[in-house]
């Protein structure tokens, strides 16, 4: 299965991330998760990523129980407000992956140039690994306190 995750994805504003067959992860502008992504910053760095198959996972139910991908970045140099966050409006444009819709994902922010703060000296993301109703693979995980979660959606480029 890790073959199928080799590649960019790509999120809301702008955010990507690509897994690399090596094990390494580059992100850009990627938010925090849970707790994290109210600190109100993103990160563009690179790091490396593992994949846990189904019911190897034993970081908690915010996944569910299949295939996780654990994410573990450093911020490039000079990763602090660079140019490229203003450049993002908070709707995905023509081209920019939409999050499938779900009953339990609400909106995130209205702007991404809202997210300003630092990113920290390292962050780590568990992302779930779902099918969609077309049957592609998708990426995400959850945001904000676990009372008013928002599922933050990564879809193949």
């Amino acid at each position: 299965m890790a073959v199928d995750l080799y590649g960019t994805w790509k999120g809301w504003a702008g955010s990507t991330l690509t897994l690399k067959p090596d094990g390494r992860a580059e992100v850009t502008d990627l938010d925090g998760q849970e707790f994290r992504f109210d600190d109100g910053w993103r990160m563009t760095g690179t790091g490396t990523w593992k994949l846990s198959g189904p019911g190897k996972y034993k970081g908690g139910n915010t996944v569910g129980d299949g295939s996780v991908v654990h994410v573990k970045v450093k911020p490039s140099a000079g990763d602090s407000l660079d140019q490229s966050r203003t450049e993002h409006s908070g709707s995905p444009s023509a081209g920019e992956a939409a999050a499938p819709p779900t009953a339990n994902a609400s909106p995130l922010p209205t702007a991404a140039t809202t997210r300003t703060a630092p990113p920290p000296a390292e962050a780590s993301w568990d992302l779930g690994v779902v099918k969609d109703k077309a049957g592609r693979l998708t990426l995400f995980f959850l945001t904000s306190d676990p009372d008013v979660r928002d599922t933050y959606y990564l879809s193949r480029t």
